[in-house]
């Protein structure tokens, strides 16, 4: 089980298409066994209810912040973000959990 998480919320240009969701997805998804220490990779995107809400969420989970650190840096990780993800980015948030996920009676 990864014990660091990186995970992203992005949101998406207007002029975004389907395929556009599926090569970020693709990409992200890619990286899994070309990356070490890579060892999850989750993407998953809004069901588009609601107006405003951003477009995309990914969990990527490692073995160590190491691993993460490495990863950030890593060749084809910068060119799923340059080539893929970057041309069709409006906005991004991001937050890296290290450590265990808490219990389910610790969350609010």
């Amino acid at each position: 089980m990864p014990v660091f998480q990186h995970i992203g919320v992005l949101t998406l240009t207007d002029e975004a298409t389907e395929a556009d969701r599926t090569a970020i997805a693709d990409g992200l998804g890619s990286l899994l066994g070309r990356i070490d220490g890579l060892r999850s990779a989750r993407v998953v995107f809004d069901a588009g209810i609601k107006e405003g809400n951003s477009d995309v969420l990914f969990v990527m989970g490692f073995d160590s912040r190491a691993d993460w650190e490495a990863y950030s840096v890593h060749p084809a990780h910068v060119e799923v973000v340059k080539t893929v993800i970057g041309p069709v980015l409006a906005s991004k948030t991001f937050l890296q959990v290290d450590g265990a996920e808490p219990a389910a009676d610790a969350l609010v």
